[in-house]
């Protein structure tokens, strides 16, 4: 980590220096989080859903795609405006600290879903993961506070890795729930003890997120509430304010734009990998294991490494190179038949995952002010999020008409092409100069 007091670009938040255990502190969270992602978004309980639950694969599919577009629908029309909130109440840790609780309540809950419980599996997951997608933007929002232009990608890029590594560990404790129980027609006994695995998840991030909350510091200042006024509709006017001076942050919102189109194909990866991985290529448990071993050791190298590279040849060209391996991970798990050129898959999309996101967050606070943290990256919320409900029920659907999921994974490759397009209209440079002057004052 930097200095202990390191210097950053100076803002108009907090000016309290940061420090080595704030920024551990803010890593911390992906430690958390990283758990639900790998664990019930991806490797066990998607198959649990699946085999157990519903025990039909293109009806899981489908609604599997649905419970993603529903939650990230959901976080898409809330992000912004509670940012906008979150930023003039300076309660950025507060809207933290709620979605993490939601995290935790409703991932255990998961717990009381037992075969043929479909609705309840459903919409249990549903709020759960809008917690989990909603922490992401606030959590992401305070990383202009903590960082300035010379290592924003390295920050980034640790606590990616950070989360990468947790998600393994959290993986070795869970898998022994899982081998042999996760499987079609499982008894009662299986059933019982695959049912744990969420309530080990959920006591995992509660003790994981706890360095966040303690060490982590508000940045962002209250203001004082004007006459007449109460924080929800001064938050409507403060993103009112905001797109009346778009102008002003173009690049930023090109960017969003283009992350948009991109992050579609790579939540749609990331909700269906271990569903194809068993469907359609034939993976036990076991398997699966020793895959998201491959990608997240890949995955958090990929994010250490590529935010050194993001912050010596740019951000945008590094997202660049990202892409590129994203290409060639859907194209390869297409023309997929055995277990061993999957994990070769797995390997290019660990690439592209440990690289895309964090060096976009990276470059998002780089073209972000400081001041305007929280609202600007609920629009990284909704960049994120108002298209990502698209990715999972074009798969869905697809699978689900076809009766295949290989035409499937092969059209997530449209999102990463229309990607590099829109990014290649983005101008780095301007970008971050304006992120320098104040957002104009109101008319």
């Amino acid at each position: 980590f930097p200095s202990d007091q390191m210097t950053v670009t100076p803002d108009r938040t907090s000016p309290a220096p940061v420090t080595k255990r704030e920024i551990f502190g803010w890593c911390m969270y992906d430690v958390a989080d990283s758990a639900f992602t790998t664990i019930i978004v991806t490797v066990l309980y998607a198959p649990y859903y699946s085999k157990v639950v519903v025990r039909d694969p293109q009806q899981a599919d489908f609604l599997w795609g649905l419970a993603a577009s529903v939650s990230e629908f959901f976080v898409a029309l809330l992000a912004p405006i509670l940012g906008a909130i979150a930023d003039f109440s300076g309660s950025r840790k507060k809207f933290l600290g709620l979605c993490s609780t939601t995290i935790v309540l409703f991932t255990a809950s998961l717990w009381f879903v037992g075969p043929g419980m479909t609705y309840w599996g459903f919409w249990l997951y549903v709020v759960a993961n809008i917690g989990f997608a909603g922490g992401g933007v606030f959590i992401d929002s305070f990383l202009p506070g903590i960082s300035n232009e010379s290592n924003a990608g390295q920050i980034s890029g640790r606590k990616w890795a950070m989360g990468y590594l947790s998600g393994l560990v959290c993986l070795a404790i869970c898998y022994p729930f899982a081998a042999n129980n996760i499987v079609d027609n499982a008894s009662a006994e299986q059933v019982s003890t695959a049912r744990l695995i969420p309530v080990i998840v959920a006591v995992y991030y509660a003790l994981a997120v706890i360095p966040t909350f303690v060490w982590l510091r508000e940045r962002s200042i209250p203001q004082a509430l004007p006459p007449g006024e109460t924080y929800l509709t001064v938050g409507f006017r403060q993103l009112s304010h905001t797109f009346r001076n778009i102008r002003q942050y173009r690049e930023l919102f090109k960017l969003l734009i283009a992350f948009l189109v991109y992050n579609d194909g790579v939540v749609t990866v990331i909700y269906f990998a271990a569903l194809y991985a068993t469907t359609t290529i034939g993976f036990t448990a076991g398997d699966l294991t020793i895959m998201f071993i491959a990608l997240n050791l890949v995955a958090a190298g990929g994010a250490f490494g590529f935010g050194w590279v993001a912050d010596r040849i740019g951000q945008k060209k590094t997202i660049y190179i990202s892409l590129m391996f994203w290409i060639a991970a859907v194209t390869t798990a297409y023309f997929s038949y055995t277990k061993a050129s999957f994990y070769v898959v797995a390997v290019l999309a660990g690439l592209g995952l440990g690289s895309c996101q964090s060096v976009t967050r990276s470059l998002l606070a780089l073209f972000t002010p400081k001041e305007n943290a929280a609202e600007f990256f609920g629009f990284l919320g909704i960049a994120g999020k108002a298209l990502a409900f698209l990715g999972p029920i074009i798969f869905g659907t697809i699978s689900k008409q076809t009766g295949s999921q290989r035409p499937a994974i092969l059209a997530v490759g449209a999102f990463f092409i229309i990607g590099m397009i829109l990014l290649s209209f983005v101008n780095e440079e301007r970008g971050k100069a304006a992120a320098q002057v104040p957002l104009r004052a109101s008319n």
